[in-house]
């Protein structure tokens, strides 16, 4: 009598009770976003940033001083005007009228950059380099994730005389790796190196370095809303930068996720029904040695609907016939995706060493030629 068929679904029953397995799951898993709209909003603003700086706002200091008349360099119309209010101030009139003062008014004009809108774009500049700086410390120009897992398994069981063993380990690595898109053709990095120069020229403009060096104090939220800042596009947009550096808050992106557990769930029944199915391909390839293939294949799929009986005595012939056609076509595709990628890595390996062979005869040219 052929032990198979004495008793198969029996024998089934007898492998997963007598099965003593467990699967061990780690996972190492790590993803950093980076967020790079700061360095957009940075380069939106430096040229409206520049046109102030080419053009500041001054404004006129009169600083007026009581002096001797010989150390006047002007008299103007305010002067007069001054001592005809400050007649203690005339020494003498001669016999034609001619007035002689012991001091005269004397008014100087000078022009400042201390203005509310200078110290604010002063301030401004001061605050987008140190931001810059800040970003440019925990920002890289690659977003990327890993994720590393394994899977021990481990399964012993007895059916009759068959005493089964199985230890299997799977380790997978998937990783991803994305740049900041480029922008105007530029580099992340390019980006970034250009930005540094811009600010490095602000702070040796005119307007920059004169209100540093007179040490004005900073301008403070919140923003005072003058006529320029209201109505100047220049100022505008500044403004606008202020207001994204004040209420900035990072939208980088960082998850991790370890875990280190043995699955007592679908996961390990999922192994285990691929140990039964295992087993049940060897005793059918032993028991049919000198078959053709047809013949074992018809033989294995009878006993995976034999399992999916006894899973499910409730099935019906047209579910079962749409599961299996939804597997086999499922199965199909994913078979041919794999071909094309093993095809196109291939060609791109044969791609390869043909360019590097290339290269080697036009070296090889070269020296023979030299």
């Amino acid at each position: 009598m052929d032990e198979f068929k004495e008793d198969e679904s029996l024998k089934y029953s007898i492998f997963l009770n007598n099965l003593d397995s467990t699967l061990n799951v780690t996972r190492d898993y790590f993803s950093m976003q980076y967020d790079y709209t700061w360095l957009d909003m940075i380069e939106e603003t430096i040229p409206y940033i520049d046109n102030i700086l080419h053009n500041p706002k001054r404004f006129i200091i009169n600083e007026e001083d009581l002096v001797k008349v010989e150390l006047s360099k002007k008299v103007t119309v305010e002067s007069v005007i001054h001592l005809t209010q400050h007649t203690n101030l005339i020494q003498d009139i001669d016999k034609d009228d001619n007035v002689k003062p012991s001091k005269i008014l004397n008014i100087e004009h000078e022009e400042s950059l201390d203005t509310y809108e200078n110290r604010f774009i002063y301030t401004l500049i001061q605050q987008m380099t140190l931001f810059f700086h800040q970003r440019c410390a925990t920002t890289r120009s690659t977003s990327f994730y890993e994720d590393k897992n394994r899977f021990i398994y481990s399964a012993k069981t007895k059916v009759n005389n068959d005493e089964i063993t199985v230890n299997l380990n799977i380790d997978s690595f998937d990783r991803d790796y994305r740049e900041c898109q480029k922008k105007d053709n530029m580099s992340y990095e390019d980006r970034v190196r250009k930005v540094k120069l811009q600010l490095d020229g602000f702070t040796g403009t005119e307007l920059y370095s004169t209100l540093d060096r007179l040490k004005v104090p900073p301008v403070r939220s919140p923003i005072r809303h003058t006529n320029v800042l209201l109505h100047n596009p220049n100022f505008k947009k500044a403004e606008e930068l202020w207001n994204y550096i004040q209420t900035f808050v990072p939208k980088d992106m960082r998850d991790a996720d370890k875990k280190d557990y043995f699955d007592n769930g679908s996961l390990k029944m999922e192994y285990d029904n691929a140990i039964l199915m295992t087993y049940i391909a060897n005793k059918v390839i032993q028991k049919n040695k000198g078959k053709n293939e047809k013949a074992i294949i018809n033989e294995m799929f009878g006993r995976l609907i034999e399992t999916i009986l006894e899973t499910d005595y409730t099935i019906t012939e047209d579910k079962l016939r749409d599961m299996l056609l939804k597997e086999f076509t499922n199965i199909k595709k994913k078979n041919n995706d794999r071909r094309k990628n093993i095809g196109k890595v291939l060609k791109d390996r044969l791609e390869r060493e043909l360019n590097n062979i290339d290269k080697d005869i036009c070296l090889f040219e070269e020296a023979k030629n030299g």
